[in-house]
C-alpha cells in the first residue's frame, strides 16, 4: 500500500510540474524592443486647408489630440505604453466634442477609428505579456489614422465639381463684361 501511495505522489508531482512549465510562457521576442523609438513608415504629411485649420484651431480636443500624436511619433515603446491611457481619454474627448460645423458621418467614422485604435493600444499596453511589435504597429496605425482624419476634415472644404463649374461660369461671364471703353473682350484688339 505504501508503494502505491508513494507512486501516486510521485506521479502527481510530475503532473503538477508539467502544468507549471506549460503555464509559464517565454517572454515575447520580436524585431523591436521597448527602448526603440517609433518609426512611422509613411512619407505622407497632411496639412489642413486654411478653412479647416481655422475651425480646427478653435477645437481644443483636436489641438490636444494633434499634440499627443506628434509626441507619439517621437516616443519609445515604454513612453507609448505610458501614454496609452491618456490617448484613450483624448480620443474619447475628441469623439464627444466634434463641432457642428465639422460634423459629418465620414468625420465621425474617422474619430471612431482613432478611439478604437487608442483602446487597442491601451489593452496591449496593459497585458501581462507585452509584445513590442504589436504595440509599435498599433501606435503607427494611430499616427496614420490621424492623418486620414485630417484628410477627411479637408474634404469637407473641397469644392465639388458643381461648385467648380459655377466658379468657371462666373469667371467667363465677368470676362465678357464690357470694359471702360465699352468693348467686349472678345472684340478687343490684341496687343502684339
Amino acid at each position: 500500500m505504501r508503494k502505491i501511495l508513494s507512486l501516486l505522489v510521485i506521479i502527481s508531482l510530475f503532473a503538477c510540474d508539467e502544468k507549471e512549465k506549460t503555464a509559464q510562457k517565454a517572454p515575447v521576442q520580436g524585431k523591436t524592443s521597448f527602448s526603440d523609438q517609433l518609426e512611422v513608415n509613411s512619407n505622407r504629411t497632411v496639412n489642413l486647408l486654411p478653412e479647416a485649420r481655422q475651425l480646427a484651431g478653435e477645437w481644443l480636443a483636436y489641438a490636444t489630440a494633434q499634440n499627443e500624436i506628434q509626441n507619439l511619433e517621437r516616443s519609445t515603446g515604454l513612453e507609448i505604453m505610458g501614454s496609452s491611457n491618456n490617448l484613450v481619454q483624448i480620443m474619447e474627448t475628441l469623439q464627444s466634442s466634434i463641432p457642428d460645423t465639422l460634423r459629418s458621418n465620414a468625420v465621425e467614422a474617422r474619430v471612431n477609428v482613432l478611439y478604437t485604435k487608442a483602446r487597442v493600444l491601451q489593452q496591449l499596453s496593459n497585458k501581462k505579456q507585452k509584445n513590442p511589435d504589436e504595440i509599435f504597429e498599433v501606435a503607427e496605425d494611430l499616427v496614420v489614422e490621424f492623418d486620414n482624419f485630417k484628410l477627411q476634415l479637408n474634404e469637407l472644404f473641397l469644392k465639388t465639381p458643381e461648385n467648380f463649374e459655377m466658379e468657371l461660369d462666373d469667371e467667363f461671364e465677368q470676362s465678357l463684361e464690357p470694359d471702360s471703353t465699352g468693348t467686349i473682350p472678345l472684340f478687343r484688339e490684341a496687343d502684339i
